[in-house]
């Protein structure tokens, strides 16, 4: 009794679920008589100035001042990276963030500092 209580709840849902409304043609926009729709990518007008780039390289050399974990994190605390720094010897990491990404910060012994994407190659020594 329990599964075809069962069975015929889930038929049920699956008619419902099923039906499709179909848009109404009259309210679609009309395209304009002067207005030419691009058939190919070739056709697109483009500024040439556009970044196509979704991400950015990053190269990034931190240097502790302790031995410690270092964490590169999204301004939103998205983890990037984390690695383990030694005292006062040198890391280089390439970092991919998306490209919108102005700033990341360094999480390191409790510690939180921002720094600014401005250039492809940035150092950061942790006093």
């Amino acid at each position: 009794m329990k599964n075809l209580f069962f069975l015929s709840i889930v038929g049920a849902i699956l008619i419902l679920s099923s039906c499709q409304k179909e848009a109404d043609s009259s309210l679609l926009p009309t395209p304009s008589a002067t207005a030419t729709q691009p058939t190919s990518t070739g056709q697109l007008k483009v500024a040439s100035v556009f970044n196509w780039k979704t991400f950015k390289d990053i190269q990034l050399t931190l240097t502790g001042s302790a031995n410690s974990i270092v964490e590169v994190t999204s301004p939103n605390q998205t983890v990037y990276q984390k690695v383990y720094l030694f005292k006062d010897k040198s890391y280089t990491m390439k970092l991919s963030v998306p490209a919108y990404e102005t700033s990341v910060q360094l999480l390191y012994m409790g510690k939180a500092v921002t720094i600014n994407l401005s250039s492809g190659n940035i150092a950061y020594k942790f006093n």
